[in-house]
């Protein structure tokens, strides 16, 4: 960067006029002391109010609607006893009538049938009743609604053979029917009314045990937002109920409620309220989890507090209460007003000057601490192009940037994983190691010796960078280490630098996101015209010496032991086997029980006396096809039983059934000449079915 143009200032100075604003600011804090401290005293002395308001209140709905459920109940047990719609709807209506008449704040009063009858009766606006009867089981079908004056008696009867509504179909009904018990309905837009309510609907069983019908019963929620209005909070406080969710269901607004927006099954959102602070005091609840807190409001300060019914209620309502904080402090901030005239220009001055320095002072020192941040993750990419009128600060970023692009070049030659581990850790690099359980994974190019004969040097090199890059996108992203690159291989491991408890699942997972990608870049490279890629994997898991090896001036972080040398071993093998991944018996018992292994064989590998049962790792059991290859794992794991067991004429069978199932499976197809010979010529009773293998 060259900033030479640019004027820059001494730190001290910038100190100075700093020390010089904190000052004016300390002069200020003194005189607001008494305001705060008053001020704090009567917001306290509000939990108490606030708490006795909530109290009633929940007390009072949960009396408003306790009495549906026990008349429901009563209802319901009525009808169990014989009281039928078939038998009388009369009598159904009046019990409903008489029910509205004892308790005005039900709306209506219902029962529907598993035949789609429906006897409901309601309280209209006017103080009048009106009864809706849908019969589909009576001669003649169809609905009758009758109109009642507030004594009982029919003003008017209207019959319709048209069937419109179906009781079957309401949210009540599909509640109750599949709850099976009381239960509260969400809120909801009543069908014959068109206003937001909620129901509470008791299921209707039969003798032996069957549903037969619901009972369900109204209430309006604008009668709850009516009785909130009623509510005196200070001088202009609001109560309002809300569901967990933030949905508003009453508040002391009638015409607020916005019917027309309503969405059945829900009720009005916060959205649509014309009440502000409702709106801003829930989605502030919602997002600090807080029950008590302060807020501000278009430059207002309000005091809001919820609390959720109990438990035992049904529902998960919300009481919230908002007061304007000037109800509680108003007289206190008359009486300091006259201190807060004293003051107000020194604080202008001082707020300036704090604000102007502060960001000249914090702003550059952000930037840099993101950029360090970035530098300690090993995220080298773009420049640091930082101006400061600082000088200190402006020597800082140039240094920052230069030393960002040389651990950028640095990046390209050493795992990150590495770097990370020795920044986090403090220590320095040095010669040494230690014993640790990791899992390991090779993998190569099936028969890359020939592609490089018939594919340009240029072309292969683009290849292959497109294949690393997927390799090592989904080792890293899977929690793997790369090693090292080794032609056309890949050494990586789990476990190191950072511990992994489930690196055997990674490092299998890691293994089948390989197989996908290589198959889907393979459909790419086909249709591209170029060579497709088959690649082999070997993993195996076990205790090795993992850490810095090498010289004193140049170090290799890796990992060295029997357990590399036989993951690598198992990546060769795939060629005999045909398979695509081999995993130790180790790694398979780390794995967990999410992935499907097949057995292959018992072997000894190359340099290494002691025999280690292999297996192809499958795929995984959530996979579409999963079952089939558990059919496959399960063949194959008898059949090379029969084949331990010296059973070669029934492990011949059971190989031949894998055939009919995959024709070219060439672990099968090994198998059968494997116990053709041993049938034929038998071995000694040495034979332990280890099959020693003498190349790598």
């Amino acid at each position: 960067m060259n900033n030479s143009s640019f004027r820059t200032y001494r730190l001290q100075v910038v100190v100075f006029f700093s020390f010089l604003a904190l000052f004016s600011l300390i002069v200020a804090g003194i005189v607001f002391y008494g305001y705060r401290s008053n001020s704090e005293i009567m917001l306290q002395s509000s939990d108490e109010l606030l708490y006795q308001i909530s109290e009633t209140v929940i007390r009072q709905t949960s009396n408003h609607l306790d009495p549906a459920r026990k008349t429901g109940t009563l209802l319901k047990k009525l009808i169990e006893r014989g009281t039928s719609f078939a038998k009388s709807p009369e009598l159904i209506e009046t019990i409903s009538l008489e029910t509205l008449s004892i308790y005005p704040q039900f709306s209506s009063v219902y029962l529907g049938d598993e035949n789609g009858n429906f006897v409901m009766s309601r309280r209209l606006d006017n103080g009048n009743f009106s009864t809706k009867i849908v019969s589909r089981t009576s001669e003649p079908a169809g609905i009758t609604e009758i109109d009642r004056d507030a004594d009982w008696q029919i003003i008017a009867t209207h019959s319709s053979s048209v069937l419109n509504f179906d009781p079957r179909e309401r949210p009540w009904y599909v509640l109750a029917k599949s709850e099976g018990t009381t239960v509260w309905s969400r809120e909801y837009r009543l069908f014959t009314d068109q206003v937001p309510g909620i129901t509470c609907a008791h299921p209707v069983f039969s003798d032996d045990g069957f549903f037969i019908g619901a009972v369900g019963i109204d209430f309006r929620l604008y009668e709850l937002a009516e009785f909130l209005k009623s509510l005196k909070i200070g001088e202009s406080g609001i109560a309002f109920i809300s569901d967990s969710e933030g949905n508003v269901l009453a508040y002391p607004e009638k015409s607020g409620l916005p019917t027309e927006n309503i969405k059945t099954p829900r009720s009005p959102t916060r959205e649509s309220l014309k009440t502000g602070p409702i709106k801003t005091a829930i989605e502030t609840f919602l997002s600090q989890k807080q029950f008590k807190f302060i807020y501000d409001h278009h430059g207002d300060r309000y005091i809001a507090s919820f609390r959720p019914f109990p438990e035992n209620f049904g529902r998960d309502w919300v009481l919230g209460i908002i007061v304007p904080e000037d109800d509680f402090i108003g007289p206190i901030a008359r009486i300091h007003e006259t201190t807060l005239l004293f003051s107000f220009w020194l604080l202008i001055i001082a707020g300036f000057l704090t604000s102007t320095i502060a960001k000249e002072l914090t702003d550059p020192i952000k930037r840099l601490t993101a950029e360090a941040s970035r530098i300690q993750n090993l995220d080298f990419d773009g420049s640091i192009d930082l101006r400061s009128p600082i000088s200190e600060i402006q020597q800082m970023g140039e240094t920052m940037d230069s030393m960002k692009k040389a651990l950028g070049a640095f990046k390209k030659y050493v795992p990150s994983e590495i770097v990370q581990g020795l920044v986090h850790s403090g220590d320095e690099a040095r010669l040494q190691a230690h014993a640790e359980k990791i899992t390991l994974m090779f993998t190569d190019i099936s028969d890359f010796s020939a592609i490089t004969e018939r594919v340009l040097p240029t072309d292969l090199v683009q290849q292959l960078s497109e294949y690393f890059d997927c390799l090592a996108a989904i080792m890293h992203s899977h929690g793997g280490t790369i090693d090292k690159y080794i032609g056309d291989s890949v050494m990586a491991f789990w476990g190191a630098p950072a511990r992994d408890d489930r690196q055997a699942e990674h490092a299998c997972n890691a293994a089948l996101a390989i197989e996908q990608k290589i198959k889907k870049l393979n459909e790419k490279w086909l249709s591209e015209k170029k060579d497709q890629l088959k690649t082999r994997i070997g993993i195996n898991t076990g205790i090795a010496l993992i850490g810095n090896f090498g010289s004193s001036d140049r170090f290799n972080y890796t990992a060295v032991g029997d357990n590399v040398n036989l993951a690598s071993r198992l990546e060769g093998l795939n060629k005999l086997y045909g398979s695509e991944i081999i995993v130790s018996e180790s790694t398979v018992s780390d794995a967990g029980n999410s992935f499907i292994f097949r057995p292959l064989d018992l072997v000894a590998v190359k340099g290494r006396q002691k025999s280690v049962k292999i297996f192809q790792l499958l795929g995984r059991k959530d996979s579409p096809d999963a079952e089939k290859m558990e059919h496959l794992a399960d063949m194959a794991e008898k059949a090379l039983n029969s084949y331990l067991n010296r059973n070669w004429r029934e492990s011949y069978e059971q190989f031949q059934e894998i055939l009919e199932i995959q024709p070219e499976d060439a672990a099968a197809e090994m198998y059968l000449t494997r116990c053709r010979e041993l049938h034929d010529r038998p071995p000694g009773t040495d034979w332990d079915g280890v099959f020693r293998i003498q190349h790598k």
